[in-house]
Formats: structure tokens, C-alpha cells, sequence
């Protein structure tokens, strides 16, 4: 058995402060009134971000107006770290504690907010070092809407974003050591503007350094905006998906990244387009995925079903909400990746980094907020270890299929 040494993974993207109020009626006239009604506008979407400026130019009064409209006065019922970079990477570190060093990269204000977003992190096993302090008045911060009884019961948010200090952090703040580690990890960069547009060149020097580039993806409002309706590109250019070894989307983000009407037809644009791996999630619904390089066991597409032990327990009424799901998806399938490194593989199996993945965003239904804060190191993993268990049993019995592409 090669002796395991410590993974160094540095993730870049946004960190951010939720806000999540929860049982708002989708179907209500309130919400009704502000919904989208045509790709781009900054009307509200279930599943979608919108920036809070183009709501409001939309609605065309404060977004505070209406959010006491959508929550009639109620409070968040939480207020927790959010974003996809963080909360993937703070999932990851808490599943591979002893056996990795993950750090962050981002940037947040000095404001209230922002301490409290430092004083939290401070509790979680991520390097915050290269956490800085920028010259904008906010941090970024996420109003979740969240309406559980959407999509017959299984639930769905949306989101009204601001950008805040994210948009501070630059290409140059990523030092040698970002790019000298094991893994780099882009999370929703779409919300920090210049890391975003530079995807191609960051991810080329990535793969020059010898780390393997992983980049998990949000949906993309300053593109949809920009382009209406159109096919996003991946950052400003679309020349950045040859450096991208794996990629892990939403059925939504991959249609709007490929321009395709399906998700099999998707896994096939981002295979021509030289992807190495990909998965495309699909909320309570089967994920899909293929590996193809030489860093993965090969993998033809294949669907892998949801986990039925957190079905069940949904059914029985123990939730929280879906805040986080994709990202501690995410964050699952890199704390895999991160075991299966220690193990000394040489190439890694997507089936069980996936697998990871399914059972850590399901997990995270059962609690409000995408960031779970361990009472001591381990927790989370030893309270996760039965749903994979149990996950790994059904996948022994069948459940899960290979199609053609």
C-alpha cells in the first residue's frame, strides 16, 4: 500500500453570504408578478440566479420592496456561507481531514458580512490565507428563495445575487502556489467577473503546472444577459474546454453551455470539445457522466440513479432545504477524488467519485444552508459513510444504465 501523503487542492471562486427564507410560494401573485418572462431580463426564474441591479431595473423598485412582498416580514430561516467554490471545497476538506490541505482564493469586503463570513470559515478546515480583503464597500452575498413544495415536493430555489467584492479578485492574485497544487478547483467563477473571463488562459497554466483542473459551473446570468437565449460560452471565449479535465454542471448549465436540447447530446458536445470527463446533475433525478482521458478509468455515458436511502427519508418528512446540493455535489466528488489520490491510483474511477457526490448532495437536503459546521473533525463523513454504503448495494443491484451516445 503506497504510503498517503497530503493532497493540496486550491480552489478560486466566490464566497458569499445566503440568506435563505424558506416556504416562498412560487406560484403565488407576488412572485408571479416578478417572474421572468423572457431569457435575460432579470426577472426571477426557478433554479436561476439574477443580479440583483437587473432585478431591479426589472421590477423597477428596490429589491427590498420585494422581497417583504415574497416573505410577507418573515426572517431568513438561515444565514451561512455560501457560493460554489467554498462550499464544495469546505464539503471536500471535511471528508479528507488528515489527508489533504485545501485553500482558498477569493476576496470579500470589510464589512459586517464579511467578518462574519472569515469568523465562520475559521471554523472549517480551509486554508483562508488567501482570503483577501478588498477595496469594495460589500461582500458578495445570495437572497435564496426557497419553495419546497416546487417540482412536486422536491423543492427549488432562486436566486438574487450581488456581486460585491467578487469582483475585485483578479488573474494575479492566484499565486505559484495556486497553480503548483495537486487539484484546482474553479467554482461558479461566473460570479467573479475576471476570473471568469480568464478561465482559458487560468486553466492552460493549470495543466502547464501539472494539476488537474476541475471546474463545476453556476448558472451563468452575465453571459445570459449579455446573450439572450443564446449557447454560453465557457468564460469569455470558448476555448478553454481542452483544459478542463473534469466538469461538473446542472441539466440547465449544460444546455446552455452546449447549445443542446438534451443532456446526452450535451455530454457529446463537451466530449468533442476535448472535456476529459463531465457530469451533469439534474436535481432529484439521475446524473449523467462520461470519462474519456487518460486520468479516468473509461467510462461510455452512463446515468447513475439518485440515492434511495435519501429518498426515503425526505419521504418521512426529515428535510432542511436544497440550498448547496450542487455544490456539496461537487464537493463530493472531489473529496473522492482526493481519496482515491492517497490510495495512490493512477487514474481515477468517476463511478465512485460520482457515487460520493450523489450521496453528499443528497445529504445536504437535510439541513439549511449549502455549509454543514462539524461539532469535531470527521463528523460529516462518519454521518455520510451509511448513505454511500448503502448507495454502493443499489448500484450492486442494477440500478444504473449505459446508453450510446
Amino acid at each position: 500500500m503506497p504510503t498517503p501523503h497530503i493532497v493540496r487542492v486550491a480552489g478560486v471562486g466566490c464566497c458569499l453570504e445566503d440568506c435563505i427564507y424558506d416556504h416562498i410560494d412560487f406560484s403565488s401573485p407576488a412572485f408571479h408578478r416578478h417572474r421572468s418572462r423572457s431569457p435575460g431580463d432579470g426577472g426571477l426564474t426557478p433554479g436561476a440566479l439574477v443580479l440583483e441591479d437587473d432585478f431591479e431595473r426589472f421590477a423597477s423598485c428596490p429589491f427590498n420592496a420585494v422581497l417583504g412582498q415574497l416573505t410577507h416580514g418573515v426572517a431568513p430561516v438561515s444565514r451561512n456561507i455560501g457560493g460554489p467554490a467554498i462550499v464544495a471545497l469546505i464539503h471536500a476538506s471535511q471528508l479528507t481531514a488528515g489527508g489533504s490541505h485545501v485553500s482558498f482564493y477569493g476576496c470579500r469586503a470589510d464589512d459586517e458580512a464579511g467578518r462574519f463570513l472569515a469568523e465562520r470559515l475559521s471554523t472549517t478546515p480551509v486554508d483562508t490565507t488567501h482570503y483577501r480583503v478588498g477595496a469594495g464597500s460589500a461582500t458578495a452575498s445570495t437572497v435564496v428563495l426557497s419553495d419546497p413544495t416546487y417540482d412536486g415536493g422536491h423543492g427549488e430555489r432562486a436566486f438574487v445575487n450581488t456581486i460585491g467584492a467578487s469582483s475585485d479578485f483578479r488573474p494575479e492574485h492566484l499565486d505559484d502556489g495556486f497553480f503548483r497544487a495537486d487539484i484546482n478547483v474553479y467554482g461558479g467563477t461566473a460570479l467573479v467577473p475576471a476570473i471568469h473571463d480568464s478561465l482559458t488562459t487560468l486553466l492552460q497554466r493549470s495543466k502547464s503546472e501539472g494539476s488537474l483542473t476541475v471546474v463545476h459551473t453556476v448558472f451563468d446570468f452575465p453571459n445570459e444577459k449579455r446573450h439572450p437565449g443564446q449557447r454560453w460560452p465557457l468564460g469569455a471565449r470558448d476555448d478553454a474546454y481542452p483544459h478542463v479535465d473534469l466538469l461538473i454542471a446542472d441539466r440547465e448549465e449544460a444546455l446552455r453551455m452546449s447549445g443542446c436540447s438534451d443532456v446526452a447530446a450535451a455530454l457529446g458536445f463537451f466530449k468533442g470539445r476535448g472535456v476529459g470527463a463531465a457530469i451533469v446533475t439534474n436535481g432529484a433525478n439521475p446524473v449523467q457522466l462520461y470519462a474519456e482521458s487518460p486520468l479516468f478509468d473509461s467510462l461510455p455515458p452512463t446515468t447513475m440513479p439518485v440515492s434511495q436511502k435519501v429518498g426515503r427519508q425526505l419521504m418521512s418528512g426529515s428535510k432542511g432545504d436544497t440550498t448547496g446540493c450542487g455544490d456539496n455535489f461537487a464537493g463530493g466528488v472531489l473529496a473522492s477524488l482526493i481519496m482515491q489520490k492517497n490510495r495512490g491510483t493512477t487514474s481515477f474511477s468517476l463511478l465512485e467519485a460520482c457515487s460520493w457526490g450523489i450521496v453528499s448532495g443528497g445529504f445536504a437536503c437535510f439541513y439549511y444552508g449549502g455549509t454543514y459546521f462539524e461539532r469535531h473533525s470527521g463528523e460529516k463523513l462518519r454521518l455520510l459513510r451509511p448513505y454511500y454504503e448503502e448507495y454502493q448495494q443499489q448500484l450492486k443491484e442494477g440500478e444504473f444504465l449505459i446508453y450510446e451516445s
